[in-house]
């Protein structure tokens, strides 16, 4: 892969992170967890206009690989992308992750966000209806700001782990 601004989407827990690290060890791009810049501490949100601006001034930098679907600013980072890789993996397994993932950093403060995130239902409620509806929302997007981007589409540890084998060369 040749592109140098890479978006990675998708639901929450579904190893976006963990992709994107691995995208940028091999690749040797910087990552930028969305998360990281869009969360406060006490996961306060960062406030809509000030999160555009925000994501204007990262989509500006020379190479990247963004990790975070934040659909409300696909309009700004789609046209920006060189590549886009969609991570789509079975719900259970997002919800899964997101708990085995809560209860390991606990209060801790994640590499790509702030300590403690909440789970509550709103949160699993948008993990769960993320194939239904978010995910029609982003291809939507997609499809409007950059249809002749190339596109990855991965539905499974098995299947990221054999595309950054792939880019490997093995």
């Amino acid at each position: 892969m040749s592109a140098k601004r890479i978006l990675v989407l998708g639901p929450c827990g579904s190893g976006k992170t963990r992709l994107s690290r691995e995208l940028s060890r091999v690749l040797d791009l910087p990552v930028i967890h969305l998360d990281a810049s869009f969360w406060r501490p006490g996961w306060i949100s960062t406030p809509q206009p000030e999160w555009r601006d925000v994501v204007s001034s990262l989509v500006e930098r020379e190479s990247w690989i963004m990790d975070g679907t934040y659909e409300s600013t696909l309009d700004l980072r789609v046209p920006a992308a060189e590549a886009i890789i969609e991570v789509n993996c079975p719900r259970w397994i997002s919800l899964l992750q997101v708990l085995r993932r809560s209860l390991h950093y606990r209060n801790r403060p994640r590499p790509d966000a702030p300590a403690g995130q909440p789970i509550d239902i709103a949160y699993l409620s948008y993990i769960w209806k993320y194939p239904v509806k978010t995910s029609a929302v982003v291809t939507e997007l997609i499809d409007k700001y950059g249809p002749d981007k190339p596109r990855v589409r991965l539905d499974s540890r098995k299947s990221m782990d054999a595309f950054i084998l792939s880019l490997q060369g093995k």
